[in-house]
This record gives structure tokens, C-alpha cells and sequence, in this order.
């Protein structure tokens, strides 16, 4: 099972052209992707729904989009008719298998600078059937801004995942009405993945938040309710894979976006990589691979 995070910026590559078929080219081979930055008829990149238009090019993927940014494109006709269009900005995951739930929670508050661009935030969620069991999976955006804002990001995204199970699914209980109780989700399941462009480095205050506090012994020290960064249970160094590069020469940089896991699934894991070579996006992806049941 081959999991990607990829912070597209609505489709435009290296070259200044925006290429949505470019997007979905680099995507092929993975079997459930988290994307960041990306959006929906905004006449900067083609007046189109990006993830619908990703999903068509692919053929064989469910998705779904948590728009964080939401904003009226609607117009009325000259027959008087209104048409409903929203402009939006946000997070969107693909998985080739079924997407059983979903939601998406708005960060709260938003930091909103005079002398920067800002804009509102979230974290999208996909209870997702793979052959490792149902898995929640998350794609999120966190802050450019600031350690403060992304802080505030970073606790939200853990305390989601602490309380998910207490939660409970989308829609749950008994209800007299029984229309209520048609096709009910599935129990919320434990383990869970959280990805994304999170703009943050190993060595900053935001990462010991997922990945856990480190000891000069023990290195991380990893909590059962909380998050492994699955490019070091990969075998890989915190200082190493740099996915937003600074020199695109020497493909040098800093990693900023991530794919952690929860302890149980990262035994599971079999590799990371960088897709380096990638040239759609002013961000590289980043493909871990999970082994999968043998077939009986």
C-alpha cells in the first residue's frame, strides 16, 4: 500500500504553468493521497473543480474535498435563474479504495496579520476501508505564518485523533426514526495516518508535538495515542528528505511535509522516498510504503 502527501499549489509547476494533467501524472501509482492546495473554480488555474478533474483523469479513485476557504462565484442568468458556484481553497484526499466517512473540522481562530496574507485553515478526515483494516486518514495544511499559529495546529490535529474513538463516526446511536440508521458508518477505528504540508522542521517546537518529545537515550519517545513520523520508522534521518527545495539544482531544502502514523501501523512500514524528481509543484511529494496481509 503505497500513501502519498503532496502540496500541489493548485497546479502550478516549477514552470509558472498551471497543469492540472501534469498533477495527476506525478500521482500515479499511489493508492491513497492527501493533497494540499488545492482549489476549486478559481480563474487562475482553469475555472475548474481541481480534484474532480485530478479523479477523472485517474479513473479509478474515490475522493473527497474539505474546503477551507469558501467564497461566492454564483451569478444569475438573464432568465432570473441563480447558479450556486463557490470559490474555494482546501484539502482534498483520493484513496482506489471506498472513502466510508468523512468530515472536515475548521481550524479555530486564525491569525491575521495586517502586513501578510492569511487565510482560514483545516484538517480533513477519510475513514477509508484498505487491506490494512479501516484506517482514518487526515490531509492538512498547517500555518506559513508562524510557530504560534502552527502550534495551535498541531494540538488541534493530536487532540482530534486522542478523542476520534470517543467521538464516535459521523452519525451514530439508536434513533426512532429508522430512516436515521440507514447504511450506518463503520465504528471509528484506531489507527489513523495524518499528512500534509506542515510547515514545519524536525529540529522547530511544532514537530515534538506528533512526533514526541526527544531523549538523548531513547531518541523520540513515541506515545500510544499519538503519532510516529513514518520517514523515520522508514529508516530515514530527521535531518534528511527535503521537500521544499531552496536550490532546485542541488535538490536542497527543508522537509515540510510529513506522513505520521499511529504506533500500530508503523511496524507496517516498508520504505519512504521523496519523489525528487518532480517538477508539477513548488512542493515534492513524499511515498511511504506500507506491506500488506498476505492473501489466504
Amino acid at each position: 500500500m503505497r500513501v502519498m502527501t503532496y502540496n500541489i499549489q493548485y497546479g502550478k509547476g516549477r514552470d509558472g504553468r498551471y497543469d492540472i494533467g501534469r498533477i495527476a501524472e506525478t500521482m500515479a501509482g499511489a493508492d491513497i493521497i492527501g493533497l494540499q492546495e488545492v482549489e476549486a473554480y478559481w480563474e487562475r488555474s482553469g475555472d475548474l473543480h481541481q480534484v474532480e478533474a485530478i479523479a477523472e483523469r485517474l479513473r479509478s479513485y474515490y475522493w473527497v474535498y474539505g474546503a477551507t476557504v469558501d467564497i461566492h462565484k454564483g451569478w444569475v442568468d438573464a432568465d432570473g435563474r441563480a447558479h450556486n458556484r463557490r470559490r474555494q481553497f482546501g484539502n482534498a484526499i483520493l484513496s482506489r479504495w471506498p472513502i466510508l466517512a468523512t468530515r472536515t473540522f475548521l481550524f479555530p481562530g486564525k491569525l491575521s496579520p495586517v502586513n501578510a496574507h492569511s487565510i482560514q485553515r483545516g484538517i480533513t478526515e477519510a475513514t477509508i476501508e484498505t487491506p490494512l483494516g479501516h484506517v482514518r486518514v487526515y490531509s492538512t495544511h498547517f500555518s506559513h505564518l508562524a510557530d504560534e499559529e502552527r502550534i495551535a495546529h498541531a494540538q488541534f490535529a493530536l487532540d482530534l485523533h486522542r478523542r476520534a474513538q470517543a467521538d464516535g463516526p459521523v452519525s451514530s446511536g439508536d434513533h426512532p426514526d429508522i430512516s436515521w440508521l440507514e447504511n450506518p458508518p463503520p465504528a471509528v477505528p484506531a489507527e489513523a495516518i495524518l499528512m500534509g504540508d506542515l510547515n514545519m522542521t524536525p529540529d522547530g517546537p511544532v514537530y515534538p508535538i506528533l512526533a514526541g518529545p526527544q531523549n538523548r537515550m531513547y531518541g523520540r519517545l513515541r506515545r500510544n495515542d499519538g503519532f510516529v513520523d513514518s520517514w523515520l520508522a522508514a529508516g530515514r534521518g530527521e535531518e534528511e528528505g527535503a521537500t521544499f527545495y531552496r536550490d532546485w539544482v542541488n535538490k536542497t531544502g527543508s522537509r515540510i511535509d510529513y506522513i505520521f502514523v499511529t504506533p500500530g501501523l508503523a511496524g507496517k512500514i516498508e520504505g519512504a522516498e521523496v519523489l525528487r524528481d518532480a517538477d508539477a509543484s513548488d512542493h515534492q511529494p513524499l511515498v511511504v510504503s506500507f506491506s500488506e496481509p498476505e492473501a489466504r
